[in-house]
């Protein structure tokens, strides 16, 4: 599991989990770090501030879908939502 923490527009701390296997574990940074940007993008375009003190996101292989959102916790196939910055990098510039 990773943990962070989210500050809302107004101050208040949302606490942030990204649950994945242990293999996955080192792919869930660059996850967390594009989840607390996502949601400040929530409240610069659309004035939406995070509501509850919690968000997690369970990230595992083996997940027939896409992924399934329900309010504060968000599951997603770990192929989909782990990555690291170099695989980033080289999937948007060939480099």
């Amino acid at each position: 599991m990773v943990k962070s923490q989210f500050t809302t527009c107004t101050g208040k701390a949302v606490d942030l989990a990204i649950y994945a296997e242990a293999k996955n574990i080192d792919r869930c940074d660059f996850a967390m770090e594009s989840l607390k940007r996502a949601m400040k993008w929530d409240e610069d375009r659309f004035g939406l501030e995070y509501d509850l003190d919690l968000f997690n996101i369970v990230a595992v292989d083996d997940f027939n879908m896409g992924a399934m959102e329900n309010k504060s916790l968000n599951l997603f196939n770990s192929r989909l939502v782990l990555a690291t910055v170099s695989l980033f990098f080289y999937f948007h510039t060939g480099d």
